[in-house]
């Protein structure tokens, strides 16, 4: 048949049935159909100029078929490749496994980057133009396919969708105004859209990493799109008066990394998570459209790949890769369970600490007496501080962190906070601090002037002296960018001990099972130690007061999380095994068979206790959507 002899849909059919026949071969027999396409799913059309297409209602149901069945045409084709190279008994390279969207699946069209790695690696694709975090995590045929193909290594590409807000853009813009720059015409909402598919990314990598420990992760940032008069980007930014073509462009940019800043930060804080940074590797002249690049970019991309799959993987694997065609192909069988029913049983680890994953450390304080000497004659007697302490470090040391016990004498202000000055040293960017403490909650005068509701500095009452929420505050400023502090706290008026208490506080000690310094204590023990508090106070009116003030505009690097035993105006009750919220935490923790957020952790906690006692569920410092998602305690 010569070359520019059109074919007939039988012949196309027949074709696309041939491994021996390459997608650049096929690429003419296509067109785009950009009307119906959407955001990396695109939408082919059959070449009438190179298709015979008989104006028949068969022949058009036909070509609809056809059609539709582009992706797994190109599923299945792959596939026969894949089975091809591992059966040859020649390859000694790694298996890996893709799972990814149209970067990573780009039908018959582009030669994308999973084309390009498959001329030298053994790729178990489960690729799928269109495809959306959600869908991927949701259905998580990669888990069954890991399983199945023994791979090595798992390729992943996902979030483009997200990136250009779903095809709705324009919602997440403001009108053009000259005086803004272009990362203030996205509105507040566009980051909200990152953070949710942020949170997805991170389970799915999780899952992977906990299923798999010896599985390294590769995933991808996209590259800098050119807005041109497409229906995702420059259309978009037309409608809301934003036509200049680098301005444009430059709001894409800001778009394009504030992606990559998350996925940097999640590579940080996952288990074997490797991230390439694809910008500046497209070239402006390489794009297909807006959002994907042409064959010669995404080879650039794919060199890129190829780099870090060789990196980790220095040494040949001389084994014999099990090439169960059946058993691979049953990985479709996994769409319908929810991504935790898909997970083997016997690869999942009890240990939320992943092997070459980020690090965890714990201190925990329990305080069932004080020292009379600092407080006035008053020893502040409790029944389960100690308890609570030693049940907290026994969670944490069972998830995998380095767990440090401080009980009652042993828990002096020297101590705590050295140790927290000595943790916060030590860690990196995506690793955790934890910290829980169990003790009397109490009340000092403010001479810093930060507190402008109340003039007065919450505090936990250590063994040998009160230690101020300014002082815990002065403490989280040194932890370095990225990493997630979790606060435990179990003691009176400690909604908000991190930071300041709320206006409208009430302190009492009505209830003789609450945590609370009683007011008259409070005020013999600051009168007793009145130099000491008042030197304290004074001492913050530098950088680290200021830092208090002005808490609202993250001033610290790190992330932390508060959940604590009550509202700021309420008392936290003692018990005789443990505090009421402690035991109500550990109840819903379950042993680790709680999965769910921490919004669902703190409000199953607060089911659990009387109306007169409500968890509360605080955070201050930069906003980290990775630690929003993650199950309680996960390092």
């Amino acid at each position: 048949m010569a070359s520019n002899e059109k074919i007939t849909l039988e012949e196309l059919n027949r074709r696309l049935a041939d491994p021996a026949v390459t997608d650049d071969e096929l690429q003419g027999y296509f067109l785009v159909d950009e009307a119906k396409s959407g955001p990396f799913n695109p939408v082919l059309a059959i070449n009438p100029q190179t298709v015979s297409i008989p104006s028949t209602p068969d022949a058009r149901a036909r070509s609809a078929a056809l059609l539709n069945s582009a992706n797994f045409i190109a599923r299945l084709r792959r596939r026969i490749a894949f089975n091809g190279r591992v059966a040859s008994g020649t390859y000694k390279g790694p298996i890996l496994v893709s799972e990814g969207d149209s970067w990573f699946q780009y039908p018959f069209k582009l030669t994308d980057i999973i084309d390009d790695l498959m001329q030298k690696y053994a790729v178990f694709s489960l690729d799928a133009a269109g495809d959306t975090l959600s869908n991927m995590y949701k259905q998580a045929e990669y888990v069954q396919a890991i399983e199945s193909t023994g791979a090595s290594i798992f390729l992943f590409s996902g979030g483009g969708n997200d990136v250009v807000a779903g095809g709705n853009l324009a919602a997440h813009l403001f009108d053009f105004d000259p005086s803004r720059s272009p990362a203030a015409h996205l509105r507040p909402s566009f980051n909200m859209v990152l953070d949710e598919a942020i949170g997805i990314y991170s389970k799915l990598v999780r899952q992977v990493a906990k299923a798999f420990p010896d599985v390294e992760i590769i995933c991808h940032g996209y590259d800098y799109t050119v807005p041109a008069d497409g229906p995702w980007l420059g259309k978009p930014m037309a409608s809301r008066g934003i036509a200049d073509k680098k301005f444009q462009g430059a709001i894409a940019c800001v778009m394009i990394d504030r992606f990559n800043e998350k996925l940097s930060l999640l590579a940080a804080s996952s288990a074997r998570l490797n991230y390439i940074d694809c910008r500046n590797t497209v070239a402006e002249t390489e794009w297909f459209d807006e959002l994907h690049p042409t064959d010669a970019g995404y080879r650039k991309v794919a060199d890129k790949f190829a780099k870090m799959i060789e990196a980790l993987s220095k040494k040949p694997r001389d084994v014999a890769h099990k090439t169960d065609t059946a058993r691979a192909l049953r990985s479709k069988a996994v769409t319908g369970k929810t991504a935790e029913q898909a997970l083997p049983a016997s690869r999942v680890s009890t240990s939320a600490r992943l092997k070459g994953g980020p690090i965890g450390r714990s201190l925990h304080v329990g305080i069932n007496s004080v020292d009379p000497a600092h407080y006035a004659g008053w020893s502040g007697p409790l029944a389960a501080c100690e308890f609570d302490a030693q049940d907290m470090e026994e969670i944490a040391a069972g998830l995998g962190y380095d767990t440090t016990l401080l009980l009652t004498n042993n828990a002096t202000r020297n101590k705590v906070i050295d140790h927290i000055r000595k943790i916060a040293d030590d860690l990196q960017p995506g690793d955790i601090f934890l910290m829980s403490c169990s003790s009397h909650g109490g009340q000092v005068p403010d001479f810093n002037g930060d507190e402008v509701d109340d003039a007065a500095d919450e505090t936990l009452c250590l063994y040998d002296g009160q230690l101020l929420d300014d002082e815990l505050y002065e403490l989280w400023s040194k932890f370095r960018a990225g990493v997630r502090v979790l606060v435990i706290s179990d003691s009176c008026h400690s909604g908000s001990v991190v930071k300041a208490i709320l206006p409208g506080t009430v302190v009492s000690a009505a209830d003789p099972m609450a945590r609370a310094m009683p007011p008259s204590v409070a005020a013999r023990t600051f009168r007793q130690n009145r130099s000491f508090y008042t030197g304290l106070g004074r001492s913050m009116t530098g950088a680290e007061a200021l830092s208090v003030t002005r808490a609202q505009d993250s001033p610290i690097s790190c992330s932390v999380r508060l959940i604590s035993g009550c509202q700021d105006n309420q008392e936290s009750l003692d018990g005789i095994g443990n505090g009421a919220f402690t035991a109500a935490l550990i109840n819903v923790w379950n042993h680790g068979q709680f999965n769910r957020d921490y919004a669902a952790f703190h409000k199953a906690i607060q089911m659990q206790l009387p109306r007169t006692q409500s968890p509360n569920h605080f955070c201050i410092g930069p906003k980290n959507p990775i630690f929003d998602a993650q199950t309680p305690f996960a390092i």
